[in-house]
């Protein structure tokens, strides 16, 4: 293949998608399946409806041969479009197959955090249009301390969800961690809602991440978004639809990492304490288990005991100790 003249592949990395089952039911002497309205479900187990046998269940790919398949325009006049395809992402990872039954009682959740987020939205709106000018110097101390923690919260969804979305196709984890960022902006006094800057970014920012798979109810808050007057926030393009807008980036300032880490340490999972070390060498596992290791708390906690493992979480800043009494 070295010198193989042929084109090289047009990707550059394989998804091989996992698959939506659904049960089947066979008649295990004859290998025949069976439609629905041939069953009957009121005992314990399904059985057949005419001659009482027990059936074989099972869960096998969507097919016609089986009668397992789904009509989607019946789930998607009752939920919508986005929501059902919310669910779907939100389920499983791709990689991994989904039991549709199994699962279905998942959807009425999805919709309730649409409903959720699209009165938050509202919440932003009315706050904005029947309130005073927003004035970020009006916040107070508190008020400050809480945008500050809404402005980190939305430079880690950013990076996450960006990851999510170009390295690992965590299409679950990028609706759980946009789930997360709105549970926060949930929580937003009214004062944060009129007069932070940072609420409405993060605001904004939720539903440009959330556009690509929700873009019928993206498209509809984003529109409301649009005409709240005195926005704090310009560099969105307000005049134009989310999925139009520039994809979010982390602020540099996020990146500015302090010069001491604090790490927290455990020993056999129990959490004992935290050990600050040097930001440069918060990275290195030897070095941080020896700075542990030297420390009052090791001192504590790991004298005359012999350490069989240990792990090293420079992202989560942790490091965990396995040891023998």
């Amino acid at each position: 293949w070295v010198n193989c003249p042929c084109p090289r592949e047009p990707f550059h990395k394989l998804l091989v998608q996992g698959l939506i089952k659904n049960q089947t039911f066979k008649l295990p002497k004859m290998g025949k399946y069976l439609k629905r309205e041939e069953i009957d479900f009121s005992g314990p187990e399904p059985i057949h409806a005419k001659s009482k046998e027990k059936l074989q269940v099972s869960w096998d790919k969507m097919s016609k041969s089986k009668y397992n398949g789904i009509e989607p325009e019946d789930i998607i006049q009752k939920y919508g479009i986005d929501t059902v395809r919310l669910y779907i992402l939100f389920t499983a990872p791709p990689e991994q197959d989904i039991l549709w039954e199994a699962k279905i009682d998942a959807i009425p959740g999805v919709l309730r955090w649409q409903t959720r987020i699209w009165h938050l939205a509202t919440k932003f709106i009315e706050a904005r249009n029947s309130g005073p000018l927003p004035s970020p110097h009006l916040l107070n101390q508190k008020d400050k301390l809480n945008a500050k923690h809404i402005w980190t919260q939305k430079n880690f969804t950013v990076s996450e969800v960006t990851e999510y979305f170009l390295e690992n196709y965590l299409f679950n984890g990028i609706i759980s961690r946009l789930m997360g960022l709105s549970n926060i902006l949930l929580q937003a006094s009214e004062q944060l809602i009129i007069h932070s800057a940072e609420f409405e970014d993060a605001l904004a920012t939720l539903f440009v991440m959330l556009a690509p798979l929700a873009p019928h109810l993206t498209s509809e808050i984003w529109k409301g978004l649009s005409h709240v007057p005195d926005k704090l926030c310009t560099h969105h393009h307000w005049d134009m639809d989310v999925l139009q807008q520039p994809w979010p980036t982390v602020d540099p300032e996020y990146f500015q990492l302090p010069d001491i880490v604090e790490v927290s340490v455990l020993i056999n999972n129990k959490l004992c304490g935290k050990v600050k070390v040097p930001q440069q060498v918060s990275r290195d596992a030897e070095i941080v288990r020896e700075l542990v290791v030297q420390s009052e708390l090791g001192s504590e906690y790991l004298q005359g005991r012999t350490i069989t493992k240990f792990f090293l979480s420079p992202r989560t800043a942790l490091i965990n100790f396995l040891i023998q009494d």
